[in-house]
């Protein structure tokens, strides 16, 4: 075999992983999203057929018609929108507190930031719920602000402190002679300076808010608070039996919105992982 062949049998079998990892993650995909066109005679039918015998869109309708689903929207978006804010504000002055001021064991507690990243959800409930129990605010918006606030905060923390390092000080120094203070610096220098790492933890803070579980359903009981993930998890109790061209209509419907966005960004926030972590 030629020196050139070789390198194509090499190439080749590189790619051989991505395929089998890519049919492995899109297939479940495309199974459920083709079964949201089926009738749920068709689900059970033997042998199972990926494409449905004719394209219906009575799911997607039932979706949008389902009760107080625009309300479950809503909660998701502006649940996702707050805690992103709020994580933002947050971790930009922590960011920029561990990336500026030299004080002792910085290295350490920005380290020690990341902890809760690394424990599981289900180490955090107990805790957190008998907090909230003691401060009044289970079954309220607030709890679960707070909350998603929370468990974005130290990658937002660890990604910007990165950045903010990376930038040059000599730009604050200039904007100090001019007579501007530490917020004016933050807001009108260092942040637009490092936009690349805003948005990387926009993007992420979004998708973990929007994705989040556990704490809706550890933290609230009134439907009224329900988001979407919530609602599905739900929707077999709710319909009582499986309707499953409902069921993954409805997921279909969860998942797209945040997956636009990560798309649309995906770029950029890669880009802003990787250039947070070797600047840090």
């Amino acid at each position: 075999m030629s020196v050139s062949g070789k390198m194509t049998a090499k190439k080749w079998l590189a790619w051989v992983p991505f395929l089998i990892f890519l049919v492995w993650t899109l297939l479940p995909l495309l199974w459920s999203f083709s079964s949201t066109f089926k009738t749920p005679l068709e689900i059970y039918q033997r042998p199972p057929s990926f494409l449905p015998n004719a394209f219906l869109v009575d799911s997607y309708r039932a979706v949008f018609q389902f009760p107080n689903f625009f309300t479950y929207l809503m909660n998701s978006v502006l649940l996702a929108i707050g805690s992103t804010l709020m994580a933002i504000a947050v971790s930009s002055l922590a960011g920029y507190a561990f990336a500026r001021y030299a004080f002792r064991f910085r290295h350490v507690l920005l380290m020690i930031v990341l902890v809760p990243r690394i424990l599981p959800r289900a180490a955090l409930v107990v805790p957190l719920y008998q907090l909230f129990a003691r401060i009044g605010i289970l079954d309220t918006y607030a709890v679960l602000l707070i909350s998603y606030t929370a468990t974005a905060v130290p990658l937002a923390t660890w990604i910007l402190a990165g950045f903010f390092k990376g930038i040059p000080e000599s730009l604050e120094e200039s904007a100090r002679l001019d007579g501007a203070g530490l917020i004016a610096i933050l807001f009108r220098i260092v942040l637009p300076v490092a936009l690349p790492g805003l948005i990387t933890v926009i993007v992420v803070s979004a998708v973990q808010s929007w994705n989040e579980f556990p704490f809706v359903l550890a933290f609230t009981n009134s439907p009224r608070l329900r988001t979407l993930p919530y609602q599905l998890y739900l929707l077999r109790d709710t319909l009582g039996i499986e309707d499953w061209p409902l069921i993954n209509a409805f997921s279909i419907v969860t998942i797209v919105p945040i997956v636009t966005v990560y798309l649309v960004f995906q770029n950029r926030v890669i880009n802003g992982l990787v250039g947070g972590s070797t600047k840090g």
